[in-house]
Order: C-alpha cells, then sequence, then structure tokens
C-alpha cells in the first residue's frame, strides 16, 4: 500500500503527521512497506553562453514502513547519496517518523518528515516531480517536527498542525541560528473533482524574525484529464505582501492508463530591494530582484502493466529577467532544457511475499 508522509504539527501540546507513497501530504495508514526507487535522465541545456549535455542519476532511495502494533506505525526513507550530511546525521534522510492513531479521526506525529506546505508541485514525490519552481528546488523541506491532523469521517478533509524546525536551520550551509522554528497549518480537501491543498505558515529565519509564507493549491480531476494551480506568496512585513510569489500549473491529458501528455508553467518573481549577499532579512527562494519564467511540454509512458517502469521525456523554456547591478540595463537570460529518462521501482515486499 502507498506510504508517504507530509508533516504537520501541534505545537501546543502532541505531535501528529501524515503519510503515502505518491503524495508527501497523505495521512493514510501506513502498512508494511520496502521498497527501491531509482530515477536517471540525460539531459541537454542549452544557455546563452555554454551547452551542457550528460547523463546523471537524480535520485536512489529505499523506503521502509509497517505497523508495531497498538495504534503505532513507523516509516523511513534514505536518499542514498554519495556525499555525507554536512549539517546533521539525518540529512539525507526525508522520513523517519513514529505515527500514532489513538482514533479513526486523530493523528499524531513525531520525527523526520516534510513540513507541512502546500500546493499539487510541493506535495507530489520528489521523483516526480519535472522542471520544478525556484521555491521547490531552495527550500529545505525535510525537517524534524511534530505534528497533529484530524481527519474527517469521510476522509475528505485533513487539517493539520505542527512545529517543526525552520528550513533555514541549515540553508545553503550559512550558519544560521540554531533552534529556528516554523509553524504550519495546513488544510487538503475533496469536495466533488475539486482538490485543495492550502496552508499558512510562519517560518522563523532569524531569532524571533518571521517569513509568512502562503501556499493555495487547487486541482480539478476527471477521468481523462486534470490540472491544478499553485499560488504561493512569501512576505517578511506588511509592506512586503504583493511583492514575492509565484504561480505554477500543470495539465495532464491521460490518453490511457499507461500513456500522458502533461504542459506545465510557471512565474515567480521576488521585488525585494535586498540583496541574497548583504542581508539576511529576506526570501531565499529567489535572489532580489529577479523574476523567472518556465513552461514546457512532457510525456510519461508505463510499459509495464503493474507500472514499475515509468519513461519520461520533455522539454522546456526558462527566462530569469533582472537589473544589472554594474550597468543598469535590463537584462533576461534564457535556456532551454531537453530531458529523457526512466524510473524503476522495486517492492521487496510484493516480490517475495
Amino acid at each position: 500500500m502507498k506510504t508517504k508522509a507530509i508533516l504537520v504539527a501541534f505545537a501546543m501540546a502532541a505531535c501528529f503527521i501524515p503519510s503515502t507513497s505518491n503524495a508527501q501530504t497523505n495521512w493514510s495508514q501506513v502498512f508494511n512497506k520496502f521498497k527501491m526507487e531509482v530515477r536517471a535522465d540525460g539531459e541537454y541545456t542549452t544557455t546563452d553562453t555554454t551547452p551542457n549535455l550528460g547523463f546523471h542519476g537524480k535520485y536512489f532511495n529505499l523506503m521502509l514502513g509497517g505497523e508495531l502494533g497498538g495504534g503505532f506505525s513507523y516509516y523511513f526513507k534514505q536518499r542514498i547519496v554519495a556525499n555525507p550530511g554536512t549539517v546533521t546525521f539525518f540529512d539525507n534522510t526525508d522520513f523517519l517518523y513514529l505515527d500514532y492513531r489513538p482514533t479513526a479521526n486523530w493523528r499524531l506525529r513525531f520525527g523526520k518528515d516534510a513540513m507541512a506546505l502546500g500546493g499539487f508541485e510541493y506535495d507530489a514525490s520528489p521523483i516526480d516531480v519535472y522542471f520544478p519552481t525556484n521555491l521547490w528546488r531552495n527550500i529545505y523541506c525535510f525537517q524534524l517536527a511534530a505534528s497533529g491532523a484530524y481527519i474527517s469521517d469521510d476522509g475528505n478533509h485533513t487539517f493539520i498542525v505542527q512545529v517543526s524546525n525552520s528550513p533555514y536551520v541549515n540553508y545553503n550551509n550559512l550558519n544560521y541560528d540554531a533552534g529556528l522554528v516554523s509553524y504550519n497549518l495546513y488544510w487538503a480537501g475533496k469536495i466533488g473533482h475539486w482538490q485543495t491543498l492550502w496552508s499558512t505558515s510562519m517560518v522563523e529565519y532569524k531569532w524571533n524574525n518571521y517569513l509568512n509564507m502562503t501556499m493555495i493549491g487547487n486541482k480539478l480531476v476527471f477521468d481523462k484529464w486534470d490540472l491544478y494551480i499553485d499560488f504561493m506568496h512569501h512576505a517578511l512585513a506588511i509592506d512586503d505582501w504583493g511583492k514575492n510569489f509565484g504561480f505554477v500549473s500543470c495539465a495532464n491529458y491521460y490518453f490511457t492508463d499507461r500513456f500522458n501528455i502533461f504542459i506545465k508553467g510557471m512565474y515567480e518573481q521576488n521585488k525585494s530591494s535586498e540583496t541574497l549577499a548583504s542581508s539576511v532579512s529576506m526570501d531565499h527562494q529567489l535572489a532580489a530582484g529577479h523574476a523567472t519564467a518556465r513552461y514546457g511540454l512532457g510525456f510519461e509512458y508505463f510499459p509495464t502493466a503493474q507500472k514499475n517502469v515509468r519513461l519520461h521525456i520533455y522539454g522546456c523554456r526558462m527566462t530569469d529577467s533582472y537589473t544589472d547591478a554594474t550597468t543598469g540595463r535590463d537584462v533576461t537570460d534564457e535556456t532551454w532544457n531537453f530531458n529523457i529518462g526512466a524510473t524503476w521501482n522495486v517492492d521487496f515486499y510484493q516480490l517475495f511475499k
């Protein structure tokens, strides 16, 4: 059964958190799982200066999860990488939590998990994301957290409260203060064909200084197609509202249950006057004064009925607009990326069952 987690926390008393395989925010019950997943890509990238061509191993993950009895369960996901963590022992551990289900409606969780943030791009498993937003690329979302969730009787609504470590605790090894936290509120809903992943967070980037992060994800799901639109907004102060935000949207059309085409586009901007190098009083998802746009088209194909193998191909264009600090001229850099790759999964639990 699927397992993968999204975090959520309860600041005052206890701990809650989520779990599932495709979505970080799904609070489905964890069942026995022992799985490996791998993705490798070949890429051609061309910029205004020099092109780059090569093959890359994108992901190599091991997952283990199961029941402990008495309402307790666990989940563990480790990224197998060549370089050790530079901040803590758990840097390359995405999930390592203990989950407790006291009743059918309430869940408590504590351990390493994903921050409870909204949006469907963020919610997807990283191995399933192609040409992501700057926010997705630059936020260190897997943190130790204490979380709590209430799930409605019909299972269509999940409300989460979470306290986690702040992603700024180890942002690019810039030696931010230890002990920084993030307070996250989250709602996942399903009303007919409409699905929601909404959140608001107060993220501490310096002792007693907070960045507000609001993520609003909406999705329409039908038999042959689906479409999501995520809105991301960041603000350091009241007068900062409306300066730093982004949109991302992706549409899928399923010709068959094994073949689909997707179109994805995004826009992000940071109109702060502060520079990335000179000030910590800012948003690190995108350099100040920059606006980026990215859009592309791709295909996915599953050659086996069990969908343990996936082939993909896509192409995308990105522009980065800013004012050159030396000349004062407006500049737009352009990058094209073409990618072909394969993802394969091995479920050892089912293999030896």
